[in-house]
Order: C-alpha cells, then sequence, then structure tokens
C-alpha cells in the first residue's frame, strides 16, 4: 500500500493535469488509500488527504448520477461509511471526528436528494432505510460526544480542508 505524501502527490497531479471530467483515474485512489488518511491524528497532509478523497467521491459520484446511478450511489456510500468509522473511531482527535460528522450530514443530504429523484421503488425503500440508520448512527454518537471530557470549544481547529 501507498504511503500517505505519495497518495497526496498522485492526487495533487490529477487536480493538476486532468481534465475534471477523467474521474475514472480517481478510482483507484479512492479504493486503495493509505490508511493513515483515516486519522486517528490530524497533520496538514492528513488533512489535505481526506478532503482530497471525500472530493474524488463527490466526483465520481457527479459523473455517474445519470447514467451509472448504481455506481453513482455505491461511491456515495462508499464516502458515508469511511466517514462513519472516522467518526465512531475511539481513537480520533475530537476535530477530526467533527469534521466527520459534519460531512455525513451533507452526505446523508445528498443520498437522500439522489434517491427521491430516481424512480420510486427500491430507491424510495432505500431512502427509509438510510435515514433509519443516520438517526440511530447520530444518536448513537450525540450520547459518545457528551460524555467527552475535554471541553471542545478550547481546541483550535488543525482540519485545513
Amino acid at each position: 500500500m501507498m504511503n500517505l505524501d505519495s497518495w497526496v502527490s498522485d492526487m495533487e497531479f490529477w487536480y493538476q493535469s486532468r481534465k475534471h471530467d477523467q474521474v475514472e483515474l480517481l478510482e483507484p485512489l479512492i479504493l486503495n488509500p493509505p490508511q493513515q488518511v483515516w486519522g486517528p491524528t490530524i497533520n496538514t497532509v492528513q488533512s489535505k488527504a481526506i478532503a482530497c478523497w471525500l472530493d474524488a467521491c463527490l466526483r465520481v459520484f457527479e459523473s455517474n448520477r445519470y447514467h451509472a446511478c448504481d455506481k453513482a450511489f455505491q461511491y456515495l456510500q462508499l464516502a458515508y461509511s469511511k466517514l462513519q468509522h472516522v467518526a465512531s473511531n475511539p481513537l480520533a482527535e475530537t476535530e477530526l471526528k467533527d469534521w466527520a460528522l459534519k460531512r455525513l450530514q451533507h452526505l446523508i443530504v445528498l443520498l437522500l436528494e439522489f434517491c427521491n429523484q430516481n424512480t420510486p421503488g427500491d430507491w424510495q425503500a432505500q431512502s427509509h432505510q438510510l435515514i433509519e440508520a443516520h438517526v440511530h448512527f447520530m444518536a448513537a454518537n450525540d450520547h459518545d460526544m457528551a460524555e467527552r471530557p475535554e471541553d471542545r470549544s478550547q481546541h483550535q481547529s488543525r482540519i485545513v480542508h
């Protein structure tokens, strides 16, 4: 597996040299990120990496949303599940968890909009399952956040993206 610095360099190369409709080149980077992308500690490179990874998932989603619905949905689900993992990691720094939770809120809205814009039936059932799972996850995570002894307002944010 690639180290974090090399992975970020590859992502930067895509941003600098590719047309933004060439998202298929992002897929291997999305599917094979180094473990450090997910924390548990924050530094400048990790912060950039997780933001680029999420952006890449969203680019693949947007590129496929009208002609490959299942693939588009899978990339949103992948982003959602990875950020759930970050937000629920007991070893992750508070700022990283907070960042992930905020992005989860945006992703669930995007997932629900996507489901509602597609043909009713399976997508509507999927929408209901997403809502239920998200409510359960957030309720469990709110409980975990409330039990933390540190004062989160005292932390200076180190996530730069």
